[in-house]
């Protein structure tokens, strides 16, 4: 407990997500009984759930979780390494905040209004997550919870903050990438996304390999 400290960003993750909780318990009653809860990567929804679920699962992940996250630091056996990054994982947790009061928000308007296009502004909101992480991520330091988590940049702080310099400018230009597609033509879409995850995901942590062997565990 001594290492929870209450700030600004753990205030303004309560007040977004009980406005998006209240947003939701306002219309729960005209909402359908299934609301779209994962969309495809041209924006379609694929998977409906009862929007009881839904809204308890959001508001959860919205609300709790990122405030959860200030304790799991406790259990982390790299812990005394967040005291270097602080900032930054505030900012993190309440990133990962505000992404899913807005997926909540964006559901239970598309139940309200079928025409709303929430798949579009769903993608916008993973890219601008993309965007606000990958600023923070070269100042992560070597953890089990948050960042690159490959065995080259766990097993070595200098393979990590290397590999996290990299990732951020990937995860920015991947962002970038991810918002403007979901304005695009649909063909252009899809290969400007899995353009973005490419550079997000598998570049890092192949270059992670690469380093590793470049530097003296």
């Amino acid at each position: 407990m001594k290492d929870f400290q209450w700030k600004w960003q753990d205030t303004l993750i309560v007040i977004l997500g009980l406005f998006s909780l209240g947003y939701a318990l306002l219309n729960y009653g005209k909402l359908p009984d299934q609301l779209p809860a994962q969309f495809s990567i041209t924006g379609k929804v694929n998977t409906y759930w009862s929007k009881g679920s839904l809204i308890a699962f959001f508001s959860f992940m919205g609300l709790i979780f990122p405030i959860a996250m200030q304790f799991m630091r406790t259990i982390d056996p790299k812990r005394e390494n967040y005291t270097k990054f602080q900032s930054a994982y505030k900012m993190i947790r309440l990133a990962v905040g505000i992404i899913c009061d807005a997926a909540l928000v964006l559901s239970v308007t598309q139940g309200l209004d079928e025409q709303f296009a929430a798949g579009k502004w769903a993608t916008v909101s993973i890219g601008l997550l993309f965007i606000v992480i990958g600023n923070f991520m070269p100042q992560i330091r070597d953890n089990y919870f948050t960042g690159v988590r490959t065995p080259w940049t766990l097993a070595n702080p200098a393979v990590w903050r290397k590999t996290h310099r990299l990732s951020g400018m990937m995860w920015v230009i991947g962002g970038l990438l991810i918002a403007l597609g979901a304005f695009m033509p649909k063909v252009l879409s899809v290969s400007m996304i899995i353009t973005a995850l490419v550079i997000a995901i598998i570049v890092p942590y192949v270059y992670s390999w690469l380093i590793s062997r470049k530097i003296k565990v």
